[in-house]
């Protein structure tokens, strides 16, 4: 009977020690797996890692690019400005030069519709004068032009001012 109690006792200490084992194996086998996990994540976190800061830099450069190129644009659009108001201060100047020119005085053969161009000194009035005399004479603009020394372009001119001022 010593001898069945001290085998039971064996058995039930072998039976003990392969739970024990079996379990500890277990334990070992989970860690394990649980470091095998966390090295293919920490490789899958490194790799992600790496392909946002090449996806960042890629995104980087673009911008970079589009920055340059909006200030290329902004600079142009600064040169076109500064062409168009050159342009407009040319314009205004032209528009003041043609509308003094029409604002100047009456002829002397206006103030007094009953006076005749024939009655007036021609030689004191001013060559706009004596091409506007001339013109309600009947006289031709290449007539007139030559008589005064001018070009074609300017007896219509001034003619034209006249004309629209009246």
């Amino acid at each position: 009977m010593i001898l069945l109690s001290v085998s039971v006792s064996v058995l039930v200490s072998l039976i003990v020690c392969a739970v024990f084992v079996y379990l500890w194996r277990r334990r070992l086998r989970r860690e394990l797996e649980t470091d095998a996990i966390i090295k293919k994540l920490k490789i899958e976190v490194g790799e992600m890692v790496t392909e946002l800061n090449g996806t960042t830099e890629r995104n980087i450069a673009l911008l970079e690019n589009q920055i340059r190129i909006v200030r290329e644009l902004v600079d142009k659009a600064g040169k076109s400005t500064g062409v168009l108001r050159r342009e407009q201060e040319k314009h205004d100047l032209s528009s003041r030069v043609y509308t003094s020119l029409s604002r100047s005085k009456p002829l002397p053969i206006e103030a007094d519709n009953k006076s005749e161009p024939d009655n007036v000194d021609f030689d004191s009035l001013s060559t706009r004068e004596k091409a506007l005399v001339l013109n309600r004479k009947g006289e031709g603009l290449d007539s007139i032009a030559s008589k005064l020394r001018m070009s074609r372009g300017e007896v219509e001119l001034i003619i034209s001012l006249h004309d629209r001022r009246h």
